[in-house]
């Protein structure tokens, strides 16, 4: 069943470019969406482009929200707080939302 799950994530520092290029490589590859959100600016991690841009007004001061989007969301955040480990000072889920489908209308419970 296709999930939305957010994440908060507090960062010890700003992602290393050599971290950003990790991330981007397992979300372009992985089936999962995800997004990050931090001050109101919002970014496809899977655009490298747009996620660098991000990355360049984000802080560490502040939590940064991951929004995961596809099947077994909580698998893809795993991956993706490896891919961080050094980083990650704490993380916590946010919101969690199944959707389920039915005559190809979809319902976020």
């Amino acid at each position: 069943m296709k999930e939305i799950t957010s994440y908060q994530v507090d960062l010890t520092y700003q992602l290393t470019t050599h971290e950003m290029m990790k991330l981007y490589h397992y979300v372009s590859k992985s089936e999962y969406d995800v997004y990050l959100y931090q001050n109101g600016q919002v970014a496809d991690a899977g655009n490298f482009p747009k996620m660098l841009s991000f990355f360049l007004i984000a802080t560490s001061k502040k939590p940064l929200v991951i929004v995961i989007d596809g099947e077994k969301p909580d698998e893809g955040y795993r991956h993706i707080k490896q891919l961080l480990n050094k980083n990650v000072k704490q993380a916590k889920i946010r919101n969690r939302h199944k959707v389920e489908v039915d005559n190809d209308i979809s319902f976020v419970i």
